[in-house]
């Protein structure tokens, strides 16, 4: 197994290994333990270029950080990235990324996300106590997340837009368990939802079940409606994107939506509200800190913070109209001011 640690300024410790004998290609990035251990999710994708995976790992870490900041919860920021096929993902390999995660002595707590699962964590919690999400404790986060999602849309629907739920559409891209669940509390509340994601069977499912409309993957951004809600990949608003939305505000599920940060600036210049997406979808990280909480897990709490992200992203709204700056930044300058705060 090869080792390599990378400095980068403001980042606490990245590190990298290399295991031919399990196939093991992997980043760790700690960014910030000011609140308390980096916690994060262990992305598995078969990256084009090291490089790529990289950007990625660094990127959201210190997302993590700010999210943990916004939630209130005592957690640094951390996250890792696995390179590789999930498809081709073996006990072997969970098991060598989890004495990667062991090496660092509990600075870095790994959970799910996108291509692990509860299953994986399990695996890799045979070789190290730094897991969260397990089966039997909080468990999958996404009802949380979407719970949280929902709650922002709420908000941002009735108290920015004057809109109540029932008069609402939303598009939303991406219908995954997280995805999915948002689609569910609309529907049930009467929004009109439009629906689109590469996965036609699941698109059918939940149109069968809420209702939603589906529209195709090239339509969802363009579609008229007045939350646009992204709940698949990330950066998928930038500078050919923005122009085309049609949309008074879009809030989502999806991590590091922008591009770059200008186009915040640009969702701004075009009038469209925009929800920090770092902030929308902390449903997750407040499900592992319940879950690791002395008190165990309470699941009416868990959901009572996930419904209060709503409060905390009007508290953004409300900075950002009063000093003339996007949410984004608004967001950024409260997360910091939480961090500040517990040095």
């Amino acid at each position: 197994m090869f080792i390599k640690d990378i400095t980068v300024d403001g980042y606490e410790k990245i590190i990298e290994v290399e295991d031919k004998s399990t196939g093991l290609h992997a980043i760790i990035a700690v960014h910030n333990t000011n609140l308390g251990s980096a916690v994060g999710g262990t992305r598995i994708y078969p990256y084009a270029h090291r490089d790529d995976a990289f950007n990625d790992v660094l990127r959201l870490s210190k997302g993590m950080t700010y999210k943990s900041a916004l939630a209130g919860i005592n957690f640094g920021g951390g996250k890792s990235v696995i390179i590789a096929d999930p498809s081709k993902k073996t006990p072997e390999l969970l098991r060598g990324f989890g004495e990667f995660v062991e090496s660092l002595n509990g600075k870095y707590i790994c959970a799910e996300d996108v291509n692990s699962s509860t299953a994986d964590m399990k695996i890799i919690s045979e070789v190290t106590n730094n897991v969260a999400g397990l089966e039997g404790d909080g468990g999958d986060p996404s009802p949380l997340t979407a719970l949280g999602v929902f709650s922002s849309i709420k908000v941002t629907a009735e108290q920015k837009l004057n809109i109540p739920l029932n008069e609402l559409t939303v598009a939303v891209q991406g219908v995954g368990n997280v995805g999915g669940g948002v689609v569910k509390h609309l529907t049930s509340n009467g929004a009109k939802v439009y629906i689109a994601d590469v996965n036609q069977t699941a698109l059918k499912e939940l149109a069968e079940q809420t209702g939603a409309e589906i529209v195709s993957s090239n339509d969802i951004m363009t579609i008229e409606s007045d939350i646009f809600s992204p709940c698949a990949m990330g950066a998928i608003l930038n500078n050919e994107t923005i122009p085309n939305l049609k949309c008074k505000a879009v809030v989502g599920a999806a991590n590091n939506q922008l591009a770059t940060n200008e186009d915040a600036d640009l969702l701004l210049e075009k009038g469209i509200l925009y929800a920090p997406d770092y902030l929308v979808n902390a449903g997750g990280i407040i499900n592992v800190h319940f879950e690791r909480s002395k008190e165990g897990y309470d699941v009416k709490k868990a959901q009572n913070a996930a419904v209060a992200i709503g409060d905390t992203l009007l508290e953004v709204y409300a900075i950002a109209e009063k000093e003339n700056i996007s949410p984004t930044v608004a967001a950024d300058e409260l997360a910091e001011k939480r961090l500040a705060l517990k040095k």
